[in-house]
């Protein structure tokens, strides 16, 4: 897992700025629509989901950036940013 083309570095920053980018985007939703908005969030990894991430990477057919994205990111739920956005945990892609 050392030839990352996806640099972790990058991707917390990317976790950072989407996430403040999100905060603002959803600032206003109440009002604007009428009614609170759903989750809106990219979740850090932890260590529960470091641990299944391990187990992802020991399958052959996974990109390294995959590895290393979900490294990072647990998952992401972006309910209310055009007709929605969702990445499922690794716990789900493993199944």
């Amino acid at each position: 897992m050392s030839d990352h083309s996806l640099p972790p570095g990058w991707l917390a920053s990317w976790l950072s700025r989407i996430s403040a980018a999100l905060n603002a985007m959803t600032e206003g939703f109440e009002r604007q629509h009428g009614f609170h908005p759903g989750a809106n969030e990219v979740r850090p990894a932890d260590r529960a989901d470091q641990a299944a991430v391990r187990m992802l990477a020991q399958v052959d057919f996974v990109h390294a950036d995959l590895v290393t994205f979900y490294e990072h990111v647990a998952d992401v739920t972006w309910a209310d940013i055009g007709n929605g956005y969702f990445v499922a945990p690794v716990g789900d892609v493993l199944v």
